[in-house]
């Protein structure tokens, strides 16, 4: 069983997938306190994690597991959207124009301040909305990236098995996580103060929508310079 504090696996997978074309070259693997778990940065050309996530729950898992997690984050960067980003900007717009209008003389600026407020409150509505239907969507296909390249380039048969056994083994890890710490008010409004994301699709939904891709013979741009990698299983 690996050391939950030595990270040098996790970088040596996130090497070896760099070697053979699966995660760009000039990409970072990056350890980031800010970062609730592990996640894909385009506009900072990495691969960011929280040390304390990976020690929790992934530190334990294989190198098959590890490599599709990293795929994972590869597949938002390079084949995700650029645009989900710039869907946060939208509800700060509306609050811009309101304070600037707000630093001018009042005299008759009442009514286009409400309205600009009606705009703000709006804004943050459709922004946060648009944001996580786009996020939800772009969770099938960083999955569909990383089932193609384990598939291709590692010779796994179903990626869906492999997807299914992280899923479970994170959402176990994170219910024993919330359990240890709701006390309380918390015990009884559980739902009310839970920090975590909320655009995941389910497993079964994400495990069938990788299974229907191989089913109809879709492949996602991942290249494999070496073939004939072999699984660690």
């Amino acid at each position: 069983m690996p050391d939950t504090n030595d990270h040098s696996r996790l970088y040596r997978i996130f090497r070896e997938l760099q070697e053979i074309g699966l995660i760009d070259r000039g990409r970072r693997l990056v350890q980031c306190p800010f970062t609730l778990s592990m996640r894909g940065c385009p506009t900072l050309n990495s691969i960011r994690y929280r040390r304390t996530f990976y020690e929790r729950n992934l530190s334990r898992a294989d190198d098959d597991a590890l490599r599709f997690a990293l795929l994972h984050e590869e597949g938002h960067i390079r084949v995700g959207s650029p645009l989900v980003s710039a869907l946060l900007v939208i509800p700060i717009l509306p609050y811009f124009i309101l304070l600037h209008l707000s630093s001018l003389q009042a005299g008759g600026l009442l009514i286009a301040k409400i309205s600009l407020i009606v705009s703000l409150v709006l804004g943050v509505l459709f922004g946060y909305r648009a944001y996580y239907r786009r996020m939800y969507d772009e969770e099938f296909i960083a999955d569909r990236y990383a089932a193609d390249a384990m598939r291709r380039c590692y010779q796994i048969r179903d990626p869906g098995s492999l997807l299914q056994g992280l899923l479970s083994s994170l959402r176990a890890g994170a219910l024993a996580s919330r359990r240890k710490k709701q006390s309380g008010l918390l015990r009884v409004v559980p739902g009310l103060l839970r920090s975590d994301s909320n655009y995941h699709p389910s497993i079964s939904e994400r495990v069938q929508s990788i299974r229907e891709a191989a089913g109809h013979g879709e492949r996602d741009p991942a290249t494999c310079r070496h073939r004939g990698v072999r699984s660690s299983r």
